[in-house]
């Protein structure tokens, strides 16, 4: 199968902010790139919308210019998956958790790769309805994953460390083959 990959954030739009001030973009890129790995060696092609620190569209684009360039890379590849990733944020400090996000039809896709994340051990926040524009506009099933929340300074450590970086991946990616069993 053909699975875009998308980092959220980058180049010019940092993401969230932790309290230790990492941010959101870097966290994103990193379990990409070990996911696309994963992916790859399962024996699906991936397509990344960045695989570097930068603007998607083009330098300082703005935020619809940004969201319809990875809706693009999609579509126009025809993948038959779409992935985004992001570290979610609140302003409750100790909010924390997973949570899985899909639009019409990318629900059993939500639900398995959530329950994988499950496995992380941090609050499952479970899977959720929504008409984020990558999950609109992407006409392939679509998922936007968020990791943990980097305004939790225990999450924000969690996200920066190579070892959760490379379990989140896993997890996705065990629940991307759950998914495709169904």
């Amino acid at each position: 199968m053909k699975i875009v990959i998308d980092p959220g954030h980058g180049g010019s739009d940092p993401g969230a902010i932790g309290p230790a001030g990492t941010q959101e973009k870097t966290h994103t890129l990193a379990v990409a790139l070990y996911l696309r790995t994963l992916l790859q060696e399962a024996g699906h092609q991936v397509i990344l919308t960045r695989e570097t620190d930068r603007d998607v569209a083009y330098p300082d684009a703005s935020a619809s210019e940004e969201l319809q360039a990875r809706v693009d890379i999609a579509n126009q590849a025809g993948a038959g998956l779409f992935i985004s990733l992001h570290a979610n944020a609140a302003d409750n400090s100790g909010a924390g958790g997973t949570e899985t996000w899909y639009y019409l039809d990318g629900y059993l896709l939500a639900e398995a790769v959530q329950g994988e994340l499950a496995n992380l051990g941090l609050t499952d926040r479970g899977v959720k309805q929504a008409n984020f524009y990558v999950l609109k506009y992407t006409e392939m099933p679509a998922i936007l994953v968020e990791l943990a929340f980097i305004s939790n300074s225990a999450e924000e450590r969690l996200l920066a460390a190579e070892e959760f970086r490379e379990r989140a991946a896993r997890e996705i990616n065990n629940g991307l083959a759950v998914w495709q069993q169904t």
